[in-house]
């Protein structure tokens, strides 16, 4: 589901990057918002993060304070800036039907990327009448003569979402599942999966 949302965000921003004057320009704190963005790419809450489409407010940094080993305080090498914005997120919901490339055929399902999400798993068990053909290029055939193989688009809903916060990874897992009408291979004369 395309969300339009409005967070607030701490920006930690490096001394180094400041200007000698000590004033941040906002787009310091931007370009560290960005970067942290890229990086996290996906969180529980807010789903993939597609992109900024407003920044509300950048608050008055404060800096960072560390007790050292006499107890006194000194200030550290760091800025924190609370920054408010709106963004356009996907967040997977179970029941949404949607679109997905094939991008990996193997004997008890296909992995499908869509979007930002880049597998999204249907298991033969969800896919009525198909059976799975092996050879050099494997694909599943249904009795009707439809087949799912690699760079097919099939239209999908989604039966399942699970949050994995992995040490590795964090993504959505996403079970997917063509019991029903409408669903299954189609054509999308170049549309390439979810477009974002």
């Amino acid at each position: 589901m395309l969300c339009d949302l409005e967070i607030l965000f701490y920006v930690v921003v490096p001394m180094k990057d400041i200007k000698e004057s000590g004033q941040v320009p906002g787009s310091v704190v931007i370009k560290h918002l960005l970067d942290h963005l890229a990086c996290a790419r996906v969180t529980e809450d807010c789903g993939y993060f597609l992109r900024i489409t407003k920044v509300k407010s950048i608050g008055n940094g404060k800096m960072y304070q560390e007790k050292i080993g006499n107890g006194k305080l000194e200030l550290s090498e760091y800025i924190i800036f609370p920054v408010t914005f709106c963004f356009h997120s996907f967040l997977p919901k179970t029941g949404e039907v949607l679109v997905g490339i094939v991008i990996k055929v193997v004997s008890n399902g296909v992995f499908l990327k869509c979007g930002p999400m880049k597998f999204v798993y249907l298991s033969v068990r969800k896919m009525p009448n198909y059976n799975y053909v092996s050879g050099e290029k494997p694909f599943f055939l249904c009795d009707d003569h439809s087949r799912i193989e690699n760079e097919v688009a099939v239209r999908f809903v989604v039966f399942a979402v699970r949050w994995n916060n992995g040490a590795v990874a964090r993504d959505f897992n996403i079970l997917a599942s063509i019991e029903g009408d409408c669903l299954g291979p189609i054509s999308l004369n170049g549309l390439d999966g979810l477009e974002l």
